[in-house]
């Protein structure tokens, strides 16, 4: 069983979803008959529907022709945001974040181990399981618990084949929570192995919709900067609830302590130098910050405003560098050379390390093979 210490994004901030809608109907059509009008509106609409994946294959068959890694991902960002639902989170109304802090009443409904070939093995079922009801459970369902399996398994296969399986090697498990009126996707620790990460799904989550790659790059991202060769990760402090300890930790920690109380970051890690470059002179203001409070953090927020392209981002610097690289991966280039502002310096800081570059290139080319080849617009 893991211990409920996540990192989150809150799916339901996402106050400006949008939707890539592909209209079937053909307005300049006339038809005589209403009956035929919908057969052909609708035969239509899968013509065009077609057109367009068609077009979008061919777009991606070019990017596949570039070797250089910078400007293959490049191309490929272009078309997927072409031709997908290419969302950035920019909102600023949120601004209390009481699932951060407070989780006591979640309680893991069942969970599958990632096996070596990168599938989800058999359910293991918690001791919540019997008691556990979905309330948005369809009155066909074989049981209690098959619209969780479905999603479970549906964002698996999405997830897997977006990410590259060598980044996320710690992820060994992936959970579907009760999270009572909690909306939220994220990823933490199996306190059985503190090495190991596990990924969470609420029980409020629906099927997959195509704004979700945001948030599936975003908690990759925590993966990614927090895994045991990023951080040095203080087992007897994790399950330590001694305050006294924890002050002394963070006292002797040479390098920026991760915010959820994990241990020290190695000196080299992506995450220390996001820090040492974008917060070690606001992190004392950081932390005057009273988070029982709905006012205090906006406060903070606003005076730092330009750091940030949205409110979520500023909370701590691990989900600073985990919005920061979802933007890296899904943002033009270009977008970069015309902004000077430190949140547009903080998707540079990425560009730096080649084995990011090739990752941006890896995921957002995954992206295209599995909309392709599974004739999806993911």
């Amino acid at each position: 069983m893991r211990k409920i210490s996540l990192f989150l994004l809150l799916l339901i901030v996402f106050l400006g979803i949008f939707y890539f809608i592909i209209n079937g109907i053909n307005e300049e059509s006339v038809y005589e008959n209403e009956t035929i009008n919908e057969s052909n509106n609708e035969s239509n609409g899968n013509t065009r529907t077609m057109k367009i994946l068609s077009n979008y294959e061919d777009s991606g068959k070019e990017c596949k022709l570039i070797e250089e890694v910078i400007e293959r991902g490049d191309c490929f960002q272009t078309v997927n945001e072409k031709y997908l639902s290419w969302y950035l989170e920019q909102s600023k109304v949120e601004f209390y974040f009481p699932f951060q802090q407070d989780q006591e009443n979640w309680e893991d409904v069942f969970y599958y181990s990632v096996d070596k070939q990168d599938t989800l093995e058999k359910l293991n079922e918690t001791d919540y399981f019997d008691d556990y009801v979905d309330p948005y459970g369809l009155a066909d369902s074989e049981t209690n618990h098959q619209r969780g399996m479905e999603t479970v398994q549906e964002y698996w296969h999405i997830f897997s084949n977006m990410i590259p399986q060598e980044y996320r090697t710690s992820l060994k498990s992936v959970y579907w929570t009760d999270t009572g009126e909690d909306l939220v996707l994220g990823v933490g620790r199996d306190e059985t192995n503190m090495q190991d990460t596990v990924l969470m799904l609420s029980h409020n989550i629906g099927e997959y919709h195509p704004t979700n790659k945001y948030t599936f790059i975003h908690e990759f991202a925590h993966v990614l900067t927090l895994n045991e060769e990023q951080i040095k990760i203080d087992e007897q402090l994790y399950n330590s609830e001694d305050v006294t300890i924890l002050e002394d930790a963070k006292a002797s920690c040479s390098t920026h302590f991760v915010t959820y109380g994990w241990g020290c970051m190695n000196e080299s890690s992506y995450l220390n130098n996001f820090y040492h470059q974008f917060w070690d002179d606001i992190y004392g203001k950081y932390n005057e910050i009273d988070w029982e409070s709905e006012d205090d953090y906006k406060e903070f927020f606003f005076a730092y405003e330009d750091r940030f392209f949205n409110s979520y981002q500023g909370t701590n610097p691990e989900e600073d560098i985990a919005e920061s690289f979802t933007y890296f991966v899904k943002m033009d280039r270009e977008e970069l050379e015309e902004n000077t502002q430190m949140k547009y310096e903080k998707i540079n800081f990425f560009y730096q390390y080649d084995e990011l570059v090739e990752l941006r290139t890896q995921i957002l080319e995954n992206i295209y093979d599995i909309s392709i080849e599974d004739g999806e617009f993911y």
